[in-house]
């Protein structure tokens, strides 16, 4: 989807004087250069009409204790999937999204794939992961829970690690805890975690609790998070029904909730719907 939804409503971007030192020759060639060098290597696959991409560019990139983590610890690729041999290696490793970032060991393995955008948290723990496995916190919980009973309380646990270390497999796990817990309680911060990350529905009773809990809006930016994933998960179902109409529904219920978070230059409700109306019409 070339449509940012974040880009109306997200935190003016940070700035930052480093940036990830990335090779822009083909797969083969990185792959070469990384075990000349004993490192691993990281791909970004990306396009370049992508708002996601765009925005980790701008970000997580630049940041500089990812800066300074992959630039020591990686030979890193920036790969166009649609030019040159992206194609052919968007087909080899089933890459179906922008972006999608590849993790290879030094003798050429496949030892992680991500879809989607990363915040510089989660890309620097993805890396510290691969760089170092077992000094890390997630693969040590992983460990811990494959060989445990898988008991709820077992699932808890990791998904507590998972959760403190914004790791990407946080959405499967919080989903899977969810899908056995559904009455889950938003005052245990592990519970909260697994809300924030399994409950995509803005109608859902835990929804309305967590909008309108006082606590929840005093950290605007975790809340802002939420309405956004709201926002984004409501209008590619719109879109995809091309119902407008739904959409509208939501951005009624909950521009309200959104004016709390003291968003920098945030339109009017009846602006905003008209910029999305002019995206169902495309």
């Amino acid at each position: 989807m070339k449509l940012t939804i974040l880009a109306l409503i997200a935190f003016l971007s940070t700035i930052s004087f480093g940036q990830i030192t990335f090779e822009h020759g083909t797969l083969k060639e990185a792959l070469e250069k990384a075990k000349q060098a004993k490192k691993p290597l990281f791909v970004d696959v990306y396009a370049t009409w992508c708002g996601p991409c765009k925005q980790m560019a701008a970000t997580a990139f630049v940041d500089p204790e990812v800066t300074t983590f992959y630039n020591t610890n990686f030979i890193s690729l920036k790969l166009d999937g649609e030019k040159n041999d992206g194609p052919e290696v968007m087909s080899k490793y089933g890459i179906t999204a922008y972006p999608t970032l590849l993790y290879f060991d030094a003798s050429g393995n496949l030892v992680g794939k991500v879809i989607g955008g990363m915040q510089a948290k989660q890309l620097l723990a993805k890396g510290q992961e691969i760089a170092n496995p077992e000094s890390n916190p997630v693969f040590l919980a992983r460990k811990e829970y494959l060989k445990s009973k898988k008991k709820p309380a077992d699932l808890k646990a990791y998904v507590k690690v998972l959760s403190e270390n914004e790791h990407d497999s946080l959405a499967k796990y919080a989903t899977e805890y969810y899908q056995k817990n559904p009455n889950l309680n938003l005052n245990d911060p592990v519970e909260l975690a697994v809300f924030k990350s399994a409950v995509h529905d803005y109608k859902a009773p835990l929804s309305k609790q967590f909008l309108n809990d006082p606590k929840n809006q005093a950290d605007k930016e975790e809340y802002l998070n939420k309405i956004n994933d709201y926002f984004m998960t409501t209008y590619q179902l719109a879109k995809d029904a091309n119902d407008f109409e739904m959409m509208k529904s939501m951005v009624v219920e909950l521009f309200p909730y959104l004016q709390k978070c003291d968003v920098p230059n945030l339109p009017s409700m009846e602006e905003y719907l008209e910029y999305v109306k002019v995206q169902f019409e495309k």
